[in-house]
């Protein structure tokens, strides 16, 4: 996304210094050392006020404890934030900011948990899990800055308020190493106008080209609406989830309707087998059993709510081999068909999966040589032969062989995969080969900053 319409306003102001010391009783307080009671600062139409309703978090004579019990314990420190603009609209950043000190309780020892709107949060989350902000040039605590953690973001509409009440306790499994511990920390918010982009949005308005970036691709079913696919050797569609690099495959048609689509940037693991199984229902997999019990656990509660639980095809064909029956747009047939071995699904149902022959066969943009157009009206199994082709899809990785979702129809125990040559073909389930756990994200995410390039990826609200 190119953010030209974004007008940085810089640092508003500090609302709360914390401070905490625990003792050896377990006494725990934190204290306010700089209000600003009602702020209002203006460029222009744009008016942004904030409001400190409570004076500070206090936790007196506490100790480590559930996040239950915190929830229900805990006074939090509320703000209120108003967009008083007609006409524009108003992004915010709230980020914790710890300072540099002795005998400092650690990152990882502090859950903190933000509620909107009076809605009280469920659950907190350790401090060092959260994203880090890496914009700290204005951020002044009067204390030098040790990490400065983003703890919500998000856009208001003009007109409009929002509140925020910031909870902050001892994590219970800390234990004796916390004691005669001190910890503080800087509130700050940053808003600036802007226009509310969603990611589906930033996709279809983006350069719709024959090179690098994304390009429209009509459906096979004059129906559904045209898909939007990244393209090239290196297009800019990288995205930031759970402090990982992703990639966007682009907007693809689901059963649940248009979606973003996007996989890991590198393989999650080098050499690993489908199934140790000779099966090859996707439901019995170890690698669908290990993103939803290990991987897909240890997102952070934010990333894990981007993700949408969607209806996965897993069609599949044995007539693939010529040109005709083996391209691209012939297997967007096959994958929504319920062509399956017997006993195996059509579809499946949650968050994490592997992209589809056709996410690779469309991601190429071909080359001087071998065009787009002749590079997806090839079979993929002979689109190795096409260096064009191969080297122009960012989806391949040299040398290196990649699992698909999607199984044989042919052989119970066979999946398919991208091999290392760059073609598609059969592959038995038992056979170590790269995963990139790919997913499908919620209609209506808010781009909240980022371009899309590797050094600057999309970042979601």
């Amino acid at each position: 996304m190119k953010m030209k319409y974004k007008i940085a306003l810089g640092i508003i102001g500090i609302l709360i210094i914390g401070h905490v010391y625990l003792g050896y009783s377990y006494s725990l307080w934190i204290r306010n050392f700089e209000g600003t009671e009602t702020n209002t600062v203006k460029t222009g139409c744009f008016t942004i006020e904030f409001e400190e309703v409570s004076k500070s978090i206090h936790l007196k004579n506490t100790y480590p404890i559930s996040d239950e019990q915190a929830l229900a314990k805990v006074k939090p420190y509320q703000i209120n934030v108003t967009n008083t603009c007609d006409t524009t609209d108003a992004g915010y950043s709230i980020t914790l900011n710890t300072a540099t000190i002795e005998s400092k309780i650690a990152d990882e020892k502090v859950k903190v948990a933000i509620g909107l709107n009076h809605q009280k949060p469920v659950s907190g989350t350790l401090l060092n899990k959260m994203e880090e902000n890496l914009e700290v040039a204005n951020i002044d605590i009067g204390k030098p800055l040790l990490k400065s953690y983003i703890i919500n973001t998000g856009f208001i509409p003009k007109g409009q308020s929002q509140s925020f009440e910031i909870y902050l306790w001892i994590d219970e499994n800390a234990g004796n190493e916390v004691m005669n511990q001190v910890f503080e920390a800087g509130i700050v918010v940053t808003t600036y106008s802007t226009k509310m982009v969603t990611m589906e949005e930033e996709i279809q308005n983006g350069d719709l080209t024959n090179g690098e970036g994304v390009i429209e691709q009509v459906s096979t079913n004059e129906t559904d609406p045209s898909e939007f696919r990244y393209i090239g050797a290196n297009p800019d569609n990288y995205l930031s989830l759970n402090n990982e690099l992703w990639r966007i495959i682009g907007l693809v048609n689901t059963p649940n309707g248009s979606r973003v689509k996007i996989i890991r940037n590198n393989p999650l693991r080098d050499l690993i087998p489908m199934s140790a199984s000779s099966s090859n229902n996707w439901l019995s997999s170890d690698i669908e059993s290990y993103y939803k019990n290990s991987y897909l656990p240890s997102f952070d509660t934010a990333s894990q709510n981007m993700l949408e639980i969607a209806t996965w095809n897993l069609g599949s064909s044995a007539n693939y081999s010529d040109n005709e029956t083996g391209n691209p747009s012939a297997w967007i047939t096959y994958e929504k068909s319920v062509q399956v071995m017997d006993g195996n699904p059509a579809t499946y149902e949650g968050k994490l999966g592997l992209m589809s022959p056709s996410d690779y066969g469309y991601a190429t943009s071909g080359g001087t040589t071998t065009n787009r157009e002749t590079c997806v009206s090839t079979s993929l199994t002979e689109i190795g032969n096409y260096s064009d082709c191969i080297n122009n899809n960012w989806l391949y990785i040299p040398d290196k062989a990649q699992w698909l979702m999607i199984p044989s129809l042919s052989d119970a125990q066979n999946y398919f995969t991208i091999n290392a040559s760059g073609s598609i073909g059969e592959q038995k389930s038992n056979v170590s080969v790269s995963d990139r756990p790919t997913a499908y994200l919620k209609n209506g995410l808010i781009i909240k900053g980022g371009n899309g390039t590797i050094g600057n990826p999309y970042k979601l609200n």
